[in-house]
């Protein structure tokens, strides 16, 4: 393979990775946009429903209704659905913010470094980083840190006192654990919805 074939094929990947990436975010988007708002239709079927199942009661004479238990785990998951498709928005605008200023930080950072990546290394103008590892990370501190308004952006400062690429490995992996909250809380959110669907399928077939 000559120099040439390797730049067009690499040129291929990298467009084909461009591509690809545009349609699994658009389509995610899409995904946890449909179950929640179907989720929340189901819901508000549900409660105008309610007429149709026993009154609750908590006294010891009461007798058990597996029709209300249905009808209130049915309900439960779905609202939990719900909870889990508006926690994965807000995951997925959290980890777009970040993915945005990093791409602009990697601008400034090579506007800055221009002379030197011109006339010296071209390199040392580049944020180079590594795949960060987030096995042992935890997701839910880093969410509702981002949730609270406590994202630590790169300043002017950072520039100043050279602490950009810490605060951007940082940020990288902040970014990454919220991208694979948002995959887990979809999970959640889909297989809750069905699960109350079918729960309160049960009770139709009373």
């Amino acid at each position: 393979m000559t120099d040439a074939e390797f730049k067009d094929k690499l040129q291929e990947y990298i467009n084909r990775n461009n591509f690809w990436t545009d349609k699994t975010i658009n389509q995610l988007g899409y995904s946890i946009n449909l179950f929640t708002t179907i989720g929340i239709a189901f819901l508000g079927y549900i409660i105008t429903d309610r007429d149709k199942f026993p009154n609750m009661s908590f006294s010891c004479d009461s007798e058990f209704s597996y029709i209300l238990t249905l009808f209130i785990v049915g309900t439960i998951s779905t609202i939990m659905s719900v909870g889990f498709g508006f926690k994965a928005i807000l995951s997925r605008l959290f980890d777009l913010r970040i993915t945005r200023h990093l791409a602009l930080t990697r601008k400034r950072f090579l506007t800055r470094n221009k002379k030197i990546a011109l006339n010296e290394n071209r390199t040392e103008g580049l944020i180079t980083s590594k795949i960060p590892n987030i096995t042992n990370e935890q997701n839910c501190p880093i969410f509702w840190k981002h949730f609270r308004g406590k994202t630590e952006f790169i300043t002017e400062n950072d520039f100043t006192e050279s602490s950009v690429i810490d605060k951007f490995e940082k940020l990288r992996k902040e970014s990454k654990i919220l991208g694979n909250m948002t995959w887990k809380c979809h999970r959640f959110q889909i297989g809750l919805f069905f699960l109350g669907i079918i729960i309160y399928g049960l009770t139709i077939l009373r």
